[in-house]
């Protein structure tokens, strides 16, 4: 009688082009896990890069392209050919009591499951569906955490993979995924499923910034914003070589929906105050340019003395906004992303658009989109031009090179003068510049190169 090994997942965050991690979640194939009796089910959640320390809204914050995640929730549950819920689990309070530390194969947590008696799974062809999220989510999570075995939820209750999170922000980091199981009399298996992040995410990592009278903000701002999620149509592949694009399974999916329209097609994404980053918004040296030098300060960094690589560092002189954003479609004729120079009642002193670079691999692509209408994945998008793009689902959209949270890893704790230059952490000087140069990073996926404009 042969062991059957129902495997689990593991979420691996990696944003570091260098880096052999992967922001993804994916089922493991037993390594770790202890011999059990013949005829048992195991199931192995594993969550990779297990927080920061860094949050303080709902979800992680972005300062980088570096490999993390703060989820507290994994929910796994199993449904059969005709979509009944056959077992349902959710590991709570994940990055604490609510799984074990783990250091084979990387330096997260895990939790082992066995299904036993009347959880056990028939022969049959079956689908697991797993997803990672905050426990204070900016999503409404309810099609979620509603998911109960089928004799338990009211009448006959059967599972909708397509799940529709209406959330309060831009955007949130979520993971999600499935996997096709057939199970066979007699037979174990042994597969994995992958979770990869369902959101896109766009930052601005600059220097050399222009100064104007009354300058206050720097905003990096879309033509299109969507305010709820949908949960389907994954990826659920182990993908490699972070943010290369030479990934085979890299897609490219537009899975957001419900989308704000107020005809001005200026929705802010993150918002820089330069109050935070400078002691004084001034130019006494006559350059043009806001003075940095002693005038710059880092408005991440605690007061008194916090302990190296509890907080992100930066170039000195520069500045960085960033957020996960929910992915929306391109709107014809509007411009993508555009970087604004504000005051403080949000009146444009400067403005940079923000383009893809005119070999980015993206321009070739036809999008998936959500169909709000038809409740499906029907809709293919083309057209996408350099400065006409969409954010896409699991593509990280930057100006400016950032690749870690510490700019100089090897000093934690360091704001680094910019010379010499460290080609990961470079940020893009906006000084006499009309076009801004935008990368993009999945595993995040791939890297898209922006310009300003």
């Amino acid at each position: 009688m042969k062991k059957n090994y129902l495997l689990g997942m593991a979420l691996m965050a990696s944003l570091s082009f260098n880096s052999c991690d992967k922001e993804v979640v994916y089922v493991q194939d037993g390594t770790g896990v202890e011999s059990v009796a013949d005829g048992a089910q195991i199931i192995t959640l594993q969550v990779e890069n297990g927080g920061d320390g860094l949050a303080t809204r709902a979800g992680r914050p972005l300062y980088s392209a570096e490999a993390k995640q703060t989820i507290e929730n994994v929910k796994l549950w199993i449904c059969d050919k005709a979509g009944n819920v056959k077992y349902v689990t959710t590991i709570s309070n994940w990055d604490k009591d609510g799984s074990t530390p783990y250091t084979t194969g990387g330096h997260g947590r895990q939790k082992t499951i066995e299904l036993k008696d009347a959880d056990k799974l028939a022969a049959g062809t079956y689908k697991i569906y797993a997803v990672g999220y905050s426990a204070t989510s900016d999503y409404t999570m309810t099609a979620v955490t509603d998911v109960k075995k089928t004799e338990e939820g009211p009448s006959k209750y059967t599972f909708n993979e397509n799940m529709v999170l209406p959330c309060s922000t831009a955007g949130e980091e979520i993971f999600a995924g499935q996997m096709e199981l057939p199970v066979e009399k007699g037979k174990g298996f042994k597969k994995p499923v992958v979770l990869n992040r369902q959101v896109a995410g766009a930052f601005a990592y600059v220097k050399d910034i222009p100064f104007r009278e009354g300058a206050r903000y720097l905003k990096l701002v879309a033509s299109a914003q969507n305010q709820s999620l949908v949960l389907g149509n994954f990826n659920s592949s182990d993908l490699t070589g972070n943010g290369s694009g030479n990934d085979a399974n890299v897609k490219y999916v537009v899975n957001g929906t419900n989308g704000k329209a107020d005809g001005d097609y200026a929705y802010v994404i993150s918002t820089i105050d330069l109050n935070e980053w400078f002691t004084a918004i001034k130019d006494e040296d006559g350059d043009n340019l806001i003075d940095a030098g002693e005038n710059w300060k880092n408005p991440h960094r605690p007061s008194g003395s916090p302990a190296a690589g509890t907080y992100p560092t930066f170039q000195k002189g520069s500045a960085f906004g960033g957020e996960f954003v929910i992915p929306f479609a391109h709107v014809d004729g509007k411009q993508t992303l555009t970087l604004q120079l504000t005051n403080a009642g949000g009146k444009v002193l400067r403005s940079w658009k923000v383009n893809l670079g005119s070999t980015d691999e993206q321009l070739k692509q036809t999008i998936t989109c959500w169909n709000s209408g038809s409740t499906d994945w029907s809709t293919s998008l083309s057209g996408e031009l350099a400065n006409t793009y969409s954010l896409v689902r699991n593509h990280l959209y930057g100006i400016g090179t950032r690749m870690n949270d510490e700019a100089n890893p090897e000093k934690p704790g360091v704001d680094p003068d910019p010379n010499p230059e460290n080609p990961n952490d470079k940020p893009e000087s906006l000084n006499n510049k009309q076009e801004l140069v935008l990368k993009v990073n999945d595993n995040w996926e791939v890297i898209h190169g922006m310009e300003l404009d």
